[in-house]
């Protein structure tokens, strides 16, 4: 196990009020620095998740949340925010062992928690519960109610990040909370949980408030599918979310999804080529490659494509691979062996195909599940549609814009692109024609472009999107209630 490993976090489920033990799967987890084992999976048992769906859904049809006081909502919630600034450490360490991101980015992440929470707080109260729309002798109102029962299924990259504001703002709607961490990172969740509840329960909340169930697509499977759920909020690969999609279509629940992307950079002919390739490198070495906004498939214009390519190897060449948790460590191992192999399988089916593979020469003498950063140029643009997911891109020389924003518009991107070009004006006017959620010109950073940015996801790559309408509004509906007229024909 890595040196100053963090201590093993103890897998419970909370369901109704009470902390939960799970079954053992037959399977593990590992340090993914070492590839020692670290512990065992465990799973909640379905009668215990069945457990959770009837005490939630027992909670909603009692209107006894719904009534619980928006400030003491609020108030709960900001507590958690401030138990989160003060445990962001044990969280930060969890995240990096949990996923093999460097320590170094996962406090960033942690740092965050709290003021992910406290911006949910602040957007229910800037929404309010109710509007009035009538007449001082004819009240009609629009109420903001929460709509049931609320379903957070979180990846195994950034968890705690990805879930945090959610959890938040379904709470703050009013909605009972049913908690899935991914079975592969389940230690930030499970830290996350505990300060939720400690709070619920200090509170005199009612037990049901929040909910957490452990366990593989097969507990996904029965939360997903069971028709008690009314908001379903899931963030993953896009063959998974097909399958969430389609069972959350049966009973028509409210859904929310981040998948996959193949996001798209084109690095205009007029762009400062040095600064695309120290920017793109950033980009797809962040989180080691491992999250959904990061670079995929670079199409750079032909006159400047061998230049960027040096520039990308030298940028390789600077990297420090290693043990995430040494403050040192720039980019870390893969999440799991399995992840680095398909990985290693995709990349040799691009080189079948012609492509040549260049990667950073400086790897650790460690036995996890290290893959190194690496950019594959020589393959034909339209092989290279999917998502890597890792700290690897595919480069292709384009003749012009033109051909380069049809092949950024192909299968697989919607979520993010970026537009590398010296001229603002022109690289803004061909940014705004890639189909995608997101398009970033000059950069590859993780932060919104804007307060209050509205991207929303095209394509394959979810349903939904970031911002305002899908914070605490995405878990409430409008009921409109009011004295009728009596002045009118019909």
């Amino acid at each position: 196990m890595s040196r100053n490993a963090p201590p093993v976090i103890l897998q419970r489920s909370l369901i109704d009020g009470d902390w939960v033990e799970l079954d053992p799967t037959g399977r593990t987890l590992h340090d993914p620095n070492t590839g020692d084992f670290r512990q065992e999976r465990l799973e909640t048992p379905a009668e215990h998740v069945e457990r959770a769906l009837a005490a939630a859904h027992a909670l909603d049809i009692s209107f006894e949340l719904e009534r619980v006081p928006l400030r003491e909502r609020v108030a709960l919630m900001l507590a958690v925010a401030e138990e989160l600034d003060r445990r962001q450490e044990e969280i930060a360490l969890q995240d990096s062992i949990n996923m093999g991101a460097p320590l170094s980015t996962t406090r960033i992440i942690a740092g965050a928690l709290g003021d992910r929470v406290r911006a949910a707080a602040a957007d229910v109260l800037e929404l309010g519960e109710a509007e009035e729309i009538g007449e001082a002798d004819r009240p009609v109102r629009i109420l903001r109610k929460p709509l049931g029962t609320a379903l957070i299924i979180a990846p195994w990259n950034a968890p705690t990040f990805t879930v945090s504001g959610k959890l938040a703002a379904a709470v703050l709607a009013g909605c009972p909370v049913i908690l899935k961490p991914s079975e592969n990172a389940p230690s930030g969740c499970q830290l996350l949980s505990e300060i939720i509840q400690a709070e619920v329960q200090r509170r005199g909340l009612p037990r049901a408030t929040f909910q957490l169930v452990h366990g593989s697509s097969r507990i996904g499977a029965l939360l997903t599918g069971d028709p008690r759920i009314a908001a379903l909020v899931f963030t993953g690969g896009t063959s998974a979310g097909r399958i969430v999609a389609s069972a959350a279509a049966a009973s028509l629940a409210v859904v929310q999804m981040e998948l996959g992307s193949n996001n798209p950079v084109i690095v205009r002919e007029d762009a400062d080529v040095q600064q695309a390739a120290a920017s793109i490198v950033d980009g797809m070495t962040r989180l080691n490659g491992q999250w959904c906004e990061a670079p995929g498939k670079i199409l750079v214009h032909h006159s400047v494509h061998d230049e960027l390519v040096v520039a990308l190897r030298e940028q390789l060449q600077r990297l420090t691979v290693g043990d995430a948790l040494h403050p040192d460590t720039a980019v870390g191992p893969m999440m799991s062996e399995a992840h680095r192999d398909g990985l290693r399988r995709e990349i040799e089916r691009l080189v079948s195909l012609g492509g040549t593979v260049w990667s950073t020469e400086r790897m650790p003498a460690l036995d996890g599940w290290f893959l190194a950063p690496s950019i594959v140029t020589g393959v034909d643009p339209e092989a290279a549609t999917e998502e890597l997911f890792g700290p690897v891109v595919t480069v292709h020389a384009v003749a012009d814009d033109h051909e380069a924003l049809r092949h950024a518009n192909s299968a697989g991107g919607g979520l993010d692109a970026i537009v590398f070009g010296r001229d603002h004006e022109a690289a803004l006017e061909l940014a705004g024609q890639i189909r995608a959620g997101e398009v970033r010109v000059n950069g590859t950073f993780m932060s919104d472009l804007a307060d209050h940015s509205r991207q929303s996801f095209w394509g394959t790559s979810g349903i939904g999107g970031h911002g305002p309408q899908y914070g605490v509004r995405f878990f409430t509906g409008d009921r409109v209630v009011g004295v009728d007229r009596t002045d009118l024909p019909l």
